[in-house]
């Protein structure tokens, strides 16, 4: 289905240059006939089945372009989306403010990835003083995952969450509003005063908010790390991390 889409871009943009660059009259593609047209578009194809070494170069070329453009469009909105990427206070974060290193994660806590990746990125932290976690609530996993996210944001208090986070990340299996509920009650928190507060508007919100910004940036699953300004989409085990810990700090040297 890939091929066939890029193949018929590659058609598409073909037959407009061919119009354009070839055909003296018209000279605009605008000014084509509908006959015109359907005339350029099979000499175009019959070009491509006669040399389909050509075509296939012009696939590879074009899946190029494509894929520079979109990392293009993903470094813009990366600066442009920095603000809630690395300071929305409505996240909850650990290690210093004003740490010259932020790791951003977008996680689910339906999501295997996600734990499998807690304990390196906790690790991590520990031993970097210079590094800053920020936890983007990202539940795309179903109802539950949006239950146990919008009780993370709800809790309030900072050493709560990530008692909270740090339950959930670790309980085998799937989360559900019992696993929630005797989450809560646990850490001596009321289940019904949190699940009250937690349906405000503002939780509410703040998880589109997150939604809109993974999709601008090019997040499609969970986990999803953003660290100083460069996505590393799937999960990171301990060493890839210090890997990219280390190629941030080289980087601000460099500027």
């Amino acid at each position: 289905m890939r091929k066939f889409l890029i193949a018929f871009s590659v058609f598409a943009h073909a037959a407009i240059l061919s119009a354009v660059c070839v055909i003296t009259a018209p000279a605009n593609a605008a000014d084509l006939t509908a006959q015109q047209q359907q005339a350029i578009d099979k000499q175009i194809e019959s070009y491509f089945i006669r040399n389909p070494e050509k075509l296939e170069m012009a696939l590879d070329n074009l899946q190029v372009f494509m894929e520079a453009r979109q990392l293009r469009q993903r470094e813009s909105a990366l600066r442009d989306g920095a603000d809630q990427l690395y300071r929305n206070k409505a996240d909850y974060t650990m290690g210093p403010d004003n740490a010259p290193i932020t790791i951003v994660e977008f996680f689910d806590y339906n999501c295997g990835y996600c734990k499998r990746s807690f304990a390196p990125l906790m690790e991590v932290l520990r031993e970097n003083k210079d590094v800053r976690v920020v936890f983007k609530e990202y539940p795309i996993l179903g109802e539950s995952s949006l239950d146990a996210s919008r009780t993370a944001l709800a809790i309030g208090d900072k050493l709560q969450y990530l008692t909270y986070h740090s339950k959930l990340m670790t309980h085998k299996g799937r989360i559900n509003q019992a696993i929630i509920d005797k989450t809560l009650a646990d850490m001596k928190l009321s289940p019904s005063d949190v699940a009250k507060k937690s349906s405000q508007r503002r939780f509410v919100g703040h998880l589109d908010t997150t939604r809109q910004l993974a999709r601008s940036i090019g997040i499609t699953g969970t986990p999803a790390f953003v660290i100083n300004g460069t996505l590393f989409p799937g999960a990171l085990d301990k060493g890839e991390m210090v890997s990219a810990i280390k190629q941030a700090r080289a980087d601000l040297k460099a500027r």
